[in-house]
């Protein structure tokens, strides 16, 4: 019999530990993975569809002289510009839903996850479940201390501006717990992927 394809999106704040179960996914059980972020930065790279509508939109004082983005540039302005930002997540968030969509329909792999930090603009009909990667609030702290050099009131900060817990919880059909090692992220996923897939 045929296997079905099956696409699952991931979700999770800051700090969850998203990339140890992407990796699993990928290494144990031979998903395909697509991440919104690298994505949404293909879309603004010289030449392609995403810039060129951005900067019919908000013009080119972000362009670096060689006409690719200037980070810094771009981020100071649409953090002084609130307007520029939704114009351009109103231009890239339906572009990279689009692709991650033909990208998911076009993979050979069985199963099929997209990673992103937010789903409020996906296709409605693009997923089979949705996954939220579960941390306590000060097992994420404590990675992004160690991780990414943050100081504690960065974390807080950080964390304070993502969704809570419960949206994250009512938004998915599954929960992860990622408070464990990796041995512990198998057993869930051997557990839902083997009596799902077989």
């Amino acid at each position: 019999m045929e296997q079905k394809k099956k696409i699952i999106g991931i979700t999770g704040g800051v700090g969850a530990g998203k990339s140890s179960v992407l990796a699993v996914l990928k290494e144990n059980f031979g998903a395909k993975i697509i991440l919104a972020d690298l994505v949404a930065h293909e879309l603004m790279e010289p030449g392609s569809e995403g810039l060129k509508k951005v900067t019919e939109a908000l013009g080119t004082s972000f362009l670096a002289p060689d006409g690719s983005v200037d980070r810094k540039a771009l981020a100071d302005m649409i953090f002084r510009n609130k307007d520029a930002l939704r114009t351009m997540n109103s231009i890239i968030h339906p572009l990279v839903w689009k692709t991650m969509k033909e990208a998911a329909e076009a993979a050979e792999e069985h199963l099929v996850i997209i990673e992103a930090a937010v789903f409020d603009t996906a296709p409605k009909d693009l997923f089979d479940e949705l996954w939220y990667v579960y941390t306590t609030k000060e097992n994420r702290i404590l990675r992004l201390m160690a991780n990414r050099g943050y100081s504690r009131e960065k974390c807080e900060d950080i964390i304070g501006r993502q969704a809570s817990e419960g949206e994250y919880r009512a938004l998915c059909d599954r929960v992860i717990d990622n408070n464990g090692d990796e041995s512990d992220i198998k057993r869930q996923l051997k557990e839902i992927l083997d009596h799902e897939i077989c």
